[in-house]
């Protein structure tokens, strides 16, 4: 992505700030190529003016128009809101709409929108304010092989991109989008058990974070299932085996599955729920 791309963000949370963070690295530290806009929340955009040079729209006509791609950045609930607004304002020929919002399929996103938008689904992660998002892409009807290349490469700013057919997108949703939740929440249980074990808040930290990011990075290159290289880090009678007899013994692997599957039904819910007001709304 070059600063000669233009970029309008709508929304200002998390997602945004990752997406605007990551890409203002590629770029300098900043992003003056991207402009933000928070309907309800001058504050906020005024802070990431502050951080990242983007620019602060004041409506959505000076976001949105004249702009290359258009992020959808904002809750799955505020969505069809949105987009009602922006039908007056897209130009389908012209422009790329990309959505972040969980759940929301691309045939409702392009029903709302006006005819013959080109979108595309994506799912990133908070990992990309550190460059290190999974980000996962669908296409919709009528974006083009070279939209989806721009796509790619947008999010390549900020991580990995992997394209998949929507009816894979609730699974990369709860398995990747969700997923840095999951290692916070195992962090969060190793840094409780370390301090209870005597280690101070800074030492655990310091174990935990390298440990994770060691981990990670040895699955990465080395190939191997995550089965073989806990079976290598066992050995009998040893710590390792103590530790993963109790979690068998408790099925946590099962119960982390069940929960991972929660966050895939949910997904796949918030997607039917709008489907089902877009067939109300178009019949």
């Amino acid at each position: 992505m070059t600063n000669q791309t233009t970029v309008a963000i709508l929304g200002a949370g998390s997602m945004a700030e990752a997406l605007i963070g990551g890409i203002a690295k590629t770029n300098g530290g900043k992003a003056p190529h991207i402009t933000v806009l928070n309907a309800n929340n001058r504050k906020r955009l005024n802070q990431l003016h502050a951080a990242y040079g983007v620019h602060a729209a004041q409506s959505y006509e000076e976001a949105v128009k004249g702009k290359d791609v258009i992020v959808l950045a904002i809750k799955p609930h505020n969505v069809q809101e949105v987009a009602d607004l922006l039908v007056s304002l897209l130009n389908p020929q012209k422009q790329l709409v990309i959505s972040v919002a969980a759940g929301i399929k691309l045939e409702t996103l392009e029903s709302w929108l006006p005819a013959e938008t080109a979108v595309i689904r994506a799912m990133p992660n908070t990992s990309a304010r550190v460059l290190a998002s999974a980000t996962t892409l669908s296409i919709g009807t009528y974006a083009t092989e070279w939209q989806l290349a721009f796509a790619k490469t947008l999010f390549s700013s900020i991580g990995t991109v992997t394209v998949i057919d929507e009816q894979q997108m609730d699974a990369a949703t709860g398995i990747a989008g969700s997923g840095p939740a999951y290692i916070y929440y195992v962090a969060e249980a190793m840094l409780n058990a370390a301090i209870a074990e005597g280690l101070s808040p800074t030492e655990a930290r310091a174990l935990i974070n390298q440990t994770i990011g060691g981990a990670a990075k040895q699955l990465a290159d080395s190939g191997k299932s995550p089965k073989d290289l806990y079976k290598e880090i066992m050995s009998p009678n040893g710590t390792t085996e103590a530790a993963i007899a109790h979690l068998d013994h408790s099925s946590a692997q099962e119960l982390f599955q069940q929960a991972i599957h929660q966050a895939v039904k949910r997904s796949a819910a918030i997607g039917a729920s709008f489907e089902r007001d877009a067939i109300h709304k178009h019949p």
